[in-house]
């Protein structure tokens, strides 16, 4: 017997959609200009996107991109890892997810073959300010080669805040 298909979301109307992008901008651009003295921060506006982009002057504070697309869905490039096209569930999560990384609430745990050394798995966390994570993760090795292995070492780097108070 299949299973039955995964359904996709509903795409909101147009003009909702709109809407929660013009305010979660709004949001973007206020957070820019409050934080603009301890990053360098820039913006891009294309008929299909918005983007922000925001390298930190503090060394080991982590950099970060968002690109919210026009067909609801956003990329995110968080210290050199790239999460794309994923769908726009919430429109709160990006102010939110910059906060968060402003203030350092970003790890990368790396997970490596304890037997040989290997990367296998790169995830990045954002811990959000309303109690729930952002998780991104990319596997480096193939799964069919993890199967084999069962012990495993976690190697865990935690950025700094922009600012130093």
């Amino acid at each position: 017997m299949m299973p039955p298909p995964i359904r996709k979301a509903t795409a909101l109307p147009d003009d909702v959609f709109r809407e929660r992008l013009a305010e979660t901008i709004a949001a973007l651009e206020a957070w820019a200009a409050d934080n603009g003295d301890v990053a360098e921060i820039e913006m891009a506006v294309g008929a299909e996107f918005w983007k922000i982009r925001a390298v930190p002057h503090m060394t080991g504070a982590c950099p970060f991109e968002i690109l919210l697309r026009t067909n609801q869905t956003f990329s995110v490039n968080l210290a050199s890892e790239v999460y794309e096209d994923r769908r726009i569930d919430r429109f709160d999560f990006f102010a939110m997810f910059a906060r968060a990384v402003t203030l350092g609430n970003v790890e990368r745990i790396e997970t490596l073959s304890a037997a040989t050394g290997a990367r296998e798995m790169i995830e990045m966390r954002v811990d959000l300010e309303d109690g729930w994570a952002w998780i991104g993760e990319r596997r480096v090795a193939p799964r069919s080669l993890r199967k084999f292995e069962t012990n495993e070492v976690c190697r865990l780097r935690r950025f700094l805040s922009y600012r130093r108070d």
